[in-house]
């Protein structure tokens, strides 16, 4: 599942004298909750902590093929009262649920707020970090789902392509069990490590990812030559056949639109200011029903032209644009862009030829 790839972080609390082996989980959320992908997509999505025994932790990560590592923190007997306190406290059905934010609020970055909180001193994390985007760093995990990859680059805007600093970088887990593995505590002007040990419970089999050939790219690749000389054999053999249009205009509306109603309603802070909608220009959705209707087109002929012109500007000058797009995205472009010169080049012939008439009837 998507939300498994980037990973999971979980505080477990052990104390054998007293029989206690749990896991604090920040990551639970219900998918039978009402119109819940609506509210997920409006960024009104709430997970909870969740305590569980840490038997059915691991038995569950376990069964599903996932690797566990353990960190041990060296923590006082206070300080461990404390988290122990707090947890329990936040725990509770009054408590437990907040407000999820993938890159700002998640199950990794209220771990490391809890222990950064909770414990005496200052803890001091690293403050180099990989010198990568919030959407480069993501990237980088959706690579195994490529269509979703390809969605989420849709859904993002330029707020996705701000710097992480080392501190951000923990929104995921990998980087927070790295960052963690270089903090230091403070305490009396004294500095010590966070971690005390680093332990593997469970490593899963790694299952090379092979090479796909249904990607995006791959498949947008595809069709681009295809629709350039289906493009060229309609030009030269003047006929006319408009579903490619429908297609196109359909799909780039369809994104254009809702690149829009996320802006305008979600409370991601990462979906606003999306530039997709230069190229995926929520007009063409429209323009699509109306160029269906055959008297209509007469009328709204110049938009082709039009159209075309934009995403000739898009290709040339999209580099100044403060936001990274899917390499899928200037294949689509390409393709619309291919039968906006059709048609523009169609009414172009159509006029010349109707003025060529008009001359060989008055030379005559």
């Amino acid at each position: 599942m998507i939300h498994a790839i980037y990973g999971h972080t979980a505080i477990r609390v052990k104390d054998p004298a007293q029989g206690l082996d749990i896991v604090f989980n920040y990551g639970v959320f219900s998918f039978s909750k009402p119109n819940f992908i609506y509210r997920f997509a409006k960024g009104q999505t709430d997970y909870m902590l969740a305590p569980e025994r840490y038997t059915e932790f691991y038995d569950g990560y376990k069964s599903r093929g996932r690797s566990i590592y353990e960190q041990l923190l060296d923590l006082n007997a206070a300080d461990r009262q404390k988290l122990w306190d707090f947890l329990v406290e936040n725990a509770k059905p009054e408590n437990r649920e907040y407000r999820y934010n993938f890159f700002l609020d998640n199950c990794a970055t209220r771990v490391r707020d809890v222990i950064k909180n909770q414990v005496a001193g200052n803890i001091n994390f690293p403050g180099t970090g990989e010198g990568m985007t919030f959407r480069q760093h993501i990237d980088e995990y959706q690579k195994v789902l490529p269509w979703a990859d390809f969605g989420i680059d849709l859904a993002l805007g330029s707020p996705a392509d701000r710097m992480a600093t080392a501190y951000q970088e923990m929104f995921l887990p990998d980087y927070l069990m790295k960052h963690f593995e270089g903090a230091q505590i403070e305490r009396n002007g004294e500095s010590e490590p966070l971690v005390k040990e680093t332990h593997t419970l469970y490593e899963a089999e790694k299952k090379p990812v092979g090479f796909r050939i249904f990607t995006p790219v791959h498949v947008f690749g595809i069709l681009l030559p295809v629709i350039l000389l289906i493009s060229i054999r309609q030009y030269r053999k003047g006929t006319k056949n408009y579903l490619t249009d429908y297609l196109l205009l359909f799909l780039t509306g369809l994104i254009g639109i809702a690149a829009l109603w996320l802006m305008a309603w979600s409370e991601h802070p990462a979906v606003q200011s999306n530039f997709n909608v230069l190229w995926a220009v929520p007009f063409n959705l429209f323009f699509m029903f109306m160029w269906m209707i055959k008297r209509w087109r007469p009328a709204i002929r110049w938009y082709w032209p039009l159209l075309g012109a934009w995403l000739i500007l898009f290709l040339l000058f999209g580099f100044l644009i403060p936001q990274s797009f899917h390499p899928a995205v200037y294949l689509i472009v390409l393709m619309l862009l291919c039968r906006s010169v059709l048609n523009t080049l169609q009414r172009y012939r159509k006029g010349k030829s109707k003025r060529s008439c008009i001359w060989n009837f008055v030379s005559n």
